[in-house]
């Protein structure tokens, strides 16, 4: 019996942004989450500290620590992983770069990222 050549699955190239792929309104808002989200996750696994040691130096509850843990960033804000973050010890720098005349105001979209 002939062997039958295996098709390749199709697949789409990312655009960088698995959000804006998913066609989810605010796509850079969420992929900045998720990376500040990212931040977290990995300075608290990273700690050594059990997640009830981590929940009091925060000043959350040890379920919310197991929701960072565990990526569901749904759950969190943007400024309240900021505020987590400077509670673990990072600086965080917000740069806002501003339309260089009155005329770019609304004319184009800027965006949000997380570097």
């Amino acid at each position: 019996m002939a062997k039958q050549k295996e098709e390749c699955p199709e697949y789409e190239a990312s655009s960088g942004n698995v959000f804006a792929d998913l066609g989810l309104e605010q796509p850079d808002g969420l992929l900045a989450r998720a990376k500040l989200l990212n931040d977290v996750s990995t300075l608290i696994k990273n700690s050594g500290l059990s997640q009830r040691e981590v929940a009091a130096r925060l000043g959350i509850t040890q379920p919310k620590v197991s929701m960072l843990v565990s990526g569901q960033f749904s759950a969190f804000s943007a400024d309240t992983l900021i505020h987590y973050l400077s509670i673990l010890g990072c600086i965080v720098k917000i740069q806002v770069q501003k339309p260089r005349s009155r005329r770019g105001i609304f004319h184009r979209k800027g965006s949000i990222a997380v570097c």
